[in-house]
């Protein structure tokens, strides 16, 4: 298992905005097990919950070396199971990742699916509340492809929608992406920033930086990468 990390970018300016941080699973062959094949595994097991913990923590010390660095952007984003967010002490263990790492929780982004959300309202607006009110960012991932209500959107303390790829690719669809203008328009009432995942093109980019989204991240900007590669990448980026 290791960490790759994926650059978010401002779709207006081409500035590096932030990473988000994703799971890999490598066999001793040297094939990629897919995400959605180990990480329902993990957790099913509750192994979920030691994953997600040294997640948090290399992701938190990466970040704290690139600003050591003086190339950090604004954001790490990790991703936050159901499960983990279950735990009576995950508030705990995000505040002991930070404290270990010297990460200043500002630019710590969690990003929760919206089954998070809709598992108990209640139980994770206290918990996303206690979250921002350290300085933590919140992001909504994979916005749309839930059965969810749009009532706790108003409710929850969130600060970007992530539009899924699914809805990104619809893009080259005869219709266009229909999807992906209507979560940009929800977004911009809702004052939340939008984010696009799986750009893939220069038309993804595009079109969707024409629609109002302000951010974006995919294969056509830069594939996820090593720890090893950010600096250089970076360096490389803003070079252009």
């Amino acid at each position: 298992l290791f960490l790759a990390y994926q650059p978010q970018v401002d779709l207006n300016s081409r500035r590096l905005i932030g990473f988000e941080a994703l799971l890999r699973w490598r066999t001793d062959e040297g094939n990629l097990v897919p995400p959605t094949d180990f990480i329902p595994l993990a957790e099913h097991s509750g192994l979920i919950i030691s994953l997600g913990a040294w997640v948090l923590r290399t992701a938190c010390h990466t970040m704290v070396k690139l600003q050591e660095a003086g190339l950090a952007p604004e954001r790490m984003g990790v991703n936050v199971s159901v499960i983990q967010f279950r735990q009576p002490n995950f508030i705990e263990i995000v505040e002991k990742a930070l404290k270990d790492s010297g990460l200043k929780p500002q630019h710590l982004e969690l990003e929760i699916t919206e089954s998070v959300t809709m598992a108990s309202v209640e139980v994770f607006e206290d918990s996303l509340t206690k979250f921002k009110e350290m300085g933590v960012q919140i992001a909504i991932d994979d916005f749309g492809t839930g059965f969810s209500s749009l009532s706790y959107l108003d409710k929850l303390p969130v600060d970007r929608l992530k539009i899924d790829i699914a809805f990104v690719r619809q893009v080259d669809a005869p219709d266009g992406p229909r999807i992906a203008e209507l979560i940009t328009q929800l977004g911009k009432k809702l004052g939340l920033c939008l984010v696009a995942e799986g750009i893939e093109t220069e038309r993804h980019w595009q079109v969707l930086r024409d629609m109002g989204c302000h951010e974006g991240q995919g294969f056509f900007i830069a594939k996820p990468m090593l720890e090893a590669d950010l600096i250089p990448w970076i360096k490389n980026w803003n070079s252009k």
